[in-house]
């Protein structure tokens, strides 16, 4: 047997803060995904390399009763997610190692299964989910679902620095700084179709939170997104990335020519999707 899946990443958080005294966060997915090989053979010796992955094949097997089975698979990752940098490079491989198994043993999607075995990892990312959701990203005892996810365009800026989110997350920080006023704003430009009150929520998201993870250029971001005609910036909080939000494709074009003009970053553009495909 042989099964192949992907799954797409994200881009930072769109929120991340304390809503309603809980530590919460809500991502939209990206055009940017890993793919996992799941197979059959004799002797599995690729799996060892994706310690997480790994890890979450077994937990998942044993919790179907299925441990036999884990001394015959083994799995490979193809990733076009960059690691380390906030953009659920880790989530994304454990989705689509679990449709993956779904597939292969014909299961059943399960919400609160992908919930628990993703936490048990690490902390997750909110695009887990098929609609966009506020979640608590490190126990998974809270989630409220808003609407659809919504397309728009993302000029990224990615640091050189990778992040490791398990030793980030472990550390003593600073704690999230309130984002219950941001919720609210969020939810109503998700009514309205409103890009520019997502954008806002972005922006003040990743500005109120510098003193977990200080962005020395997020001065320069903010002048091309002035210069460019940006809606608003979107970073991640842990991670090493920040974006410029563009509803328009053309401005995102005149943009990319504008920066084309400076050699500093690594820059490219991503989309966000209005859904996450069966995979």
């Amino acid at each position: 047997m042989e099964v192949i899946t992907r799954y797409p990443g994200s881009f930072g958080e769109v929120l991340q803060g304390k809503v309603n005294n809980k530590d919460m966060l809500l991502s939209c997915p990206i055009n940017i995904y890993t793919t996992v090989r799941l197979f059959e053979c004799r002797e599995p010796n690729k799996k060892s390399k994706c310690i997480k992955t790994d890890k979450f094949l077994y937990n998942l097997l044993r919790s179907w009763n299925y441990e036999e089975y884990y001394e015959s698979l083994d799995l490979e990752i193809y990733s076009n997610i960059p690691s380390g940098k906030g953009m659920a490079s880790s989530t994304a491989d454990l989705c689509a190692t679990y449709y993956a198994l779904l597939k292969m043993f014909k299961k059943n999607f399960s919400e609160e299964e992908l919930i628990k075995l993703c936490i048990s990892i690490e902390p997750t990312d909110s695009i887990i989910f098929r609609e966009m959701t506020l979640f608590d990203y490190k126990k998974g005892t809270y989630r409220e679902k808003i609407g659809n996810y919504i397309s728009y365009n993302i000029l990224a800026f990615e640091g050189e620095k990778s992040i490791n989110t398990i030793e980030f997350n472990n550390k003593k920080l600073p704690e999230l700084s309130d984002a219950t006023d941001l919720f609210t704003v969020l939810k109503e430009g998700l009514s309205e179709k409103n890009l520019e009150k997502l954008s806002y929520v972005s922006e003040e998201s990743i500005k109120r939170n510098q003193n977990r993870l200080s962005y020395s250029w997020i001065k320069n971001i903010e002048n091309i997104k002035k210069c460019t005609s940006g809606l608003g910036i979107t970073g991640a909080h842990s991670g090493n990335a920040l974006g410029i939000i563009y509803e328009d494709e053309e401005k995102l074009k005149a943009a990319v020519k504008f920066i084309n003009k400076q050699s500093f970053y690594k820059v490219y553009a991503v989309k966000t999707l209005e859904k996450i495909e069966q995979v």
